[in-house]
């Protein structure tokens, strides 16, 4: 692991939900641990309904851990409250999937963005309006669009637009919650473009919370894989897509289709056992041994620890080690991003 201290380090989260079910509860996330260091994009990735959006939420305060801390600096956020815990805040930002329902129609771009400003205390007009045009070029938008509403711009624009609000309080991290996946596939290019170069530039940590796995390879330097509300492999990109080591990960990268027809025609994708389990009643043990194809009696008797099979690089897999011996898994084609960004 690098010694680079955290900005951003979560403990042993909980956030679960009141079941439907009289006396049960949904468990969204169970007790999971991750990092973000000043500058990195994460990667979080895991099919629908793993908990990831849930995480994100809990990490900005929208949902309500019922244990566990959440540190930004080594503060634990638990711990604080009122205007403290508002000036802490401000330095974790959420950028939501949907563009087109995360901005509020009645109001033009730029105030929009001020409404920002004046939660930090600008209030000079002049200066209000000089910041704005700064967040817009910072994002690649001319100056004209601080003027327009959200229904004149396209779903790429208003993402940015997104971004540009979330900048404005100048945060350290950015929690990014499926931000292109509404968007079609040339503009989410550009908008992961856009996320590289904040990174580059002004420093920013992000949490990239997806499904698409060629896109967060890209991107990201490290990942976290989540299966039914808990993390089951971590590590760099280069290690947990070149050397996938939980059975679930694996299963996800073979899932993976190839742009060359010809070797999609004749690429065999190991089928997973049955449906994803409730998380109000979720399997003993290890929760992905009813789908896992290697399992044994010994998954269900206790949860797995998380096997460390090389620097940073672990999975909650009892066959962590004996996977880690076995061959490459062929590798997702990254996409290619453009050099430069178009407004």
């Amino acid at each position: 692991m690098s010694s680079t201290k955290s900005v951003l380090r979560v403990e042993n989260l909980v956030t679960r939900f009141k079941s439907v079910e009289r006396g049960k509860w949904v468990k969204a996330v169970d007790g999971v641990s991750i990092e973000l260091r000043p500058g990195e994009i994460v990667g979080l990735v895991g099919e629908s309904g793993c908990g990831k959006s849930t995480l994100g939420r809990s990490i900005v305060g929208l949902e309500r851990p019922q244990s566990g801390r959440i540190l930004l600096d080594d503060i634990d956020l638990s711990g604080l409250g009122g205007r403290k815990l508002r000036e802490t805040r401000r330095a974790i930002q959420y950028v939501f999937q949907d563009p087109y329902a995360s901005l509020n129609d009645r109001q033009t771009i730029g105030e929009a963005i001020t409404e920002a400003l004046v939660i930090i205390g600008i209030h000079d007009r002049t200066r209000q309006r000089r910041r704005v045009h700064e967040l817009l070029d910072q994002v690649g938008l001319p100056d004209t669009v601080a003027e327009r509403y959200p229904r004149e711009l396209s779903g790429g624009q208003r993402q940015r637009v997104a971004i540009a609000r979330s900048l404005a309080v100048e945060p350290r991290v950015l929690i990014c919650d499926e931000p292109v996946s509404a968007l079609d596939l040339s503009i989410r290019s550009q908008v992961m473009n856009l996320f590289l170069t904040l990174q580059k530039d002004l420093g920013v940590a992000c949490l990239f919370i997806a499904h698409d796995l060629a896109l967060v390879r890209q991107a990201a330097s490290r990942v976290y894989v989540m299966y039914l509300g808990k993390i089951v492999e971590q590590g760099t990109s280069l290690d947990v897509y070149e050397r996938p080591t939980h059975p679930y990960t694996r299963a996800l990268l073979a899932s993976i289709p190839s742009a060359d027809p010809r070797i999609e025609a004749t690429r065999e994708v190991p089928a997973l056992l049955g449906d994803i389990p409730s998380p109000t009643n979720p399997p003993s043990g290890c929760r992905f041994r009813t789908r896992c194809p290697s399992a044994v009696e010994a998954c269900a008797v206790a949860e797995p620890p998380t096997v460390w099979v090389g620097p940073g690089h672990g999975a909650a897999c009892i066959f962590a080690a004996q996977i880690r011996a076995t061959e490459v898994v062929p590798q997702p084609e990254p996409q290619r991003l453009p050099q430069q960004l178009s407004a």
